[in-house]
């Protein structure tokens, strides 16, 4: 059986961006200061990714064959991007590590608060092409904390670019949802 282009033409609804998206945070109160954006709901990134998500398998064998069974959820390290913004726009670069020595501080080698560190309802939303109100899917995290700021590098041969660095989230568990309607809800 053969499809005419206008067959596929006809069928096809259109595609997604990888380029519309936004993300939505809080960050701990311990690490906002006065006049510090704690109360950020979004800062600029360049690229991201919705994490892989994969359930562990348990392999058991049986007269010569394997069954197989799933077994734990595991969720993969979650990394973005960062645009390096001024002072007057948040100064994420500031965030992120004063958020790194609440965790541990880097003098007194101690945690101010136990789990305190964590925030939850950190949410990618992958938009439409024209950017509506219901995002089209979105990841939210609960217990997201930053693993790991990586290295900022600096350049004189590079005059026409925007410093960047790339943090590391892990968080507890995730809630995924289609065109806000949650997909991750308890199956009875």
């Amino acid at each position: 059986m053969s499809i005419s282009i206008n067959d596929f033409k006809t069928n096809f609804n259109g595609g997604t961006s990888q380029n519309r998206f936004v993300i939505k945070v809080q960050f701990p109160s311990a690490v906002a200061t006065s006049g510090s954006p704690g109360s950020v709901s979004e800062f600029h990134v360049r690229a991201t990714q919705i994490p892989a998500l994969s359930t562990l398998t348990m392999e058991y064998n049986y007269f010569g064959r394997k069954a197989y069974y799933p077994g734990e959820k595991q969720y993969s390290a979650w990394s973005v991007a960062v645009i390096d913004d001024t002072p007057e726009l948040g100064n994420m670069w500031k965030m992120f590590h004063r958020w790194q020595n609440y965790i541990n501080n880097h003098i007194t080698n101690d945690s101010e608060s136990f789990l305190r560190y964590k925030v939850d309802g950190w949410e990618v939303q992958h938009l439409d092409l024209n950017g509506n109100v219901v995002p089209l899917k979105s990841f939210k995290m609960f217990g997201v904390w930053p693993r790991t700021i990586m290295d900022m590098p600096l350049n004189m041969a590079n005059p026409n670019s925007l410093n960047q660095f790339t943090v590391v989230f892990v968080y507890d568990y995730i809630e995924l949802y289609d065109s806000g309607t949650q997909i991750t809800t308890n199956v009875t």
